[in-house]
């Protein structure tokens, strides 16, 4: 169970010497001088492209935050649909006081736990933010790179809900960052392949968090971080583009532990190169463009943002032979992914709000719907989830789709990780936090038949706990709450740090391993336990089998 009492890091005045520029708060200046031994200057900092001006974290002494810097030029015009170009240098100061705008996507009705508001969208959107509390560049605090959630077609990195402040004051520089997303981040066509130096095209959102990642390697230092000790981590649609980047050749060395946070990429399902390619050719017809020439691309990247994102022209990662050269989980089988420790887990009711607008369907429908899905495994899944069926086919449904998704691929990825000799940790979340609009700080009510409880542990409701902001976003929520979140966001920082999440005053965590398949369940009480939903996770592992790519 878990155990009171914690550890704190103590954050005093920033003070960097980068680049002979020194920054120390109370200091100020209009710019930085370069030719200058000693210039200090107040939430001034000096990076390889240019000098940033960031803004200090009012209430929190120390802690600095830096907002929509760019890490690559604006995919825009004959940039769009190609793999992100480093951006280039400034003279002078740029400041970093102001969020930069998100990718362009959909917007998400006010109905939903899930939506934006009206978010100011743009095409020119590949920025990060950087908080830290160091106190020098030399400090090499670890550096926690964050990839946000929205099934690679929504979300943006600037969220109040991810705000960095609490990492920083634990001693993490914490980096968020945009990406491209939809029609813009995965869009596959001959045309865009052929034109390519690595005959390959789409992945687009997933090469800019390589890019992103780059950026950190070049620039992190400058912010206090250490680019040798780097945790990248995500949530859903983030935490498949870890498992993504935990695969890929391209990321080698960029970063060196990883946490996912309910999603992971071993069910296959991704298609080819040759098939995304001709998905993007049939959506491009729809457009009236044809061919697979200069010309159509000329005509396809003079789109007006809006037709693009309405074109259905792509949405998510494929096999491409170069970014991904073979399915992910081939990759991870055969132990030619990037070997780092891992801190993996899921949701207990991750489909409550996901799915939810399953139908709920006549029993007999659902036989048959399982049996044209499952085949052979029918049988077995209507036995294991009879008690679910008895309850609703609807939330049965939900539950086998999430248990699937969500659960079997986070206890996959530890197996994989430990199987190949390095740390995974497995969690799971149970407990059942209040239910409210995520993104939405100033408005976070939502009209719910049950009110603010009685959708479990659903998928996201762990995102303010992770940031250690309960006392930021929502509402409603307990004292326990508050300690929980405090005691995950030890547990992150800690795995940030070393490499294991243990530590004074927390409950243990045991490594993972397949025969005692321990997990810790973050519930009424922080405690370690075996074998969740074991039968019907290993269902899934004859369900899952290896994709034919």
């Amino acid at each position: 169970m878990w155990l009171r009492g914690s550890s704190t890091v103590s954050v005093r005045s920033i003070f960097f010497v980068v680049a002979n520029v020194s920054l120390f708060v109370g200091c100020s200046s209009a710019n930085i001088d370069s030719e200058s031994t000693m210039n200090r200057v107040a939430g001034l900092i000096q990076t390889e492209l240019g000098g940033l001006e960031g803004e200090a974290i009012g209430d929190q002494d120390g802690v600095y935050v830096f907002r929509g810097v760019p890490y690559a030029e604006p995919p825009v015009e004959e940039l769009r649909w190609r793999e992100p170009v480093k951006k280039a240098s400034w003279k002078g100061i740029r400041s970093a006081k102001t969020f930069g705008p998100a990718c362009w996507q959909p917007l998400v009705a006010d109905t939903s736990i899930y939506t934006r508001g009206d978010l100011n969208r743009d095409e020119d959107c590949l920025y990060l933010n950087v908080w830290t509390g160091a106190e020098a560049a030399s400090s090499a605090h670890p550096v926690m790179v964050w990839f946000h959630g929205g099934g690679h077609t929504g979300g943006w990195s600037s969220a109040k809900v991810f705000d960095g402040t609490t990492f920083a004051k634990k001693g993490v520089v914490l980096v968020t960052v945009n990406y491209r997303l939809g029609p813009f981040g995965f869009f596959s066509h001959p045309g865009l392949t052929n034109e390519s130096p690595h005959s390959a095209s789409g992945n687009y959102g997933l090469l800019d968090k390589i890019s992103a990642l780059e950026w950190v390697r070049d620039n992190i230092s400058a912010f206090g971080g250490d680019s040798d000790n780097v945790t990248i981590f995500g949530q859903s649609a983030g935490a498949w583009s870890v498992c993504y980047l935990m695969a890929s050749p391209l990321s080698k060395g960029l970063f060196h532990k990883a946490i996912g946070q309910s999603g992971g990429c071993f069910g296959g399902g991704r298609p080819r190169l040759s098939d995304a390619e001709e998905a993007g050719v049939s959506a491009a017809m729809e457009l009236g463009i044809g061919g697979t020439d200069k010309q159509a691309l000329r005509e396809l990247r003079a789109l007006d943002a809006e037709t693009v994102l309405d074109s259905g022209l792509g949405s998510g990662a494929i096999v491409d032979g170069w970014f991904m050269p073979k399915a992910a989980r081939s990759i991870f089988d055969s132990g030619q992914h990037n070997d780092v420790p891992v801190m993996v887990g899921a949701m207990a009711n991750e489909g409550s709000t996901l799915y939810a607008e399953t139908p709920l369907r006549r029993f007999e429908e659902l036989v048959s719907m399982l049996y044209d899905q499952y085949g052979d495994h029918a049988d077995e899944l209507l036995s294991l989830y009879e008690a679910e069926i008895r309850r609703s086919t609807k939330k049965a449904v939900q539950e086998i789709q999430a248990d699937q998704r969500f659960v079997w691929e986070m206890r996959q990825w530890a197996r994989v990780v430990a199987s190949n000799g390095s740390d995974a940790y497995l969690y799971f979340f149970s407990h059942e936090p209040p239910v409210f609009r995520i993104y939405v700080p100033d408005q976070p009510e939502l009209d719910l038949l049950s009110g603010a409880y009685g959708y479990g542990a659903y998928h996201s409701g762990d995102l303010a706990y992770v940031f250690g902001n309960t006392h930021l976003v929502g509402y409603d929520w307990s004292e326990w709450d508050h300690e929980l979140s405090n005691r995950m966001v030890d547990y992150w920082s800690n795995f940030a740090h070393t490499g294991n999440p243990n530590g004074d005053g927390l409950a243990e965590w045991p490594r993972y391993e397949e025969e005692s398949d321990p997990w810790l369940e973050f519930g009424a009480g922080i405690r370690y336990v075996t074998g969740v939903r074991k039968e019907k996770l290993d269902l899934f592992d004859r369900v899952n089998v290896l994709p034919s790519l």
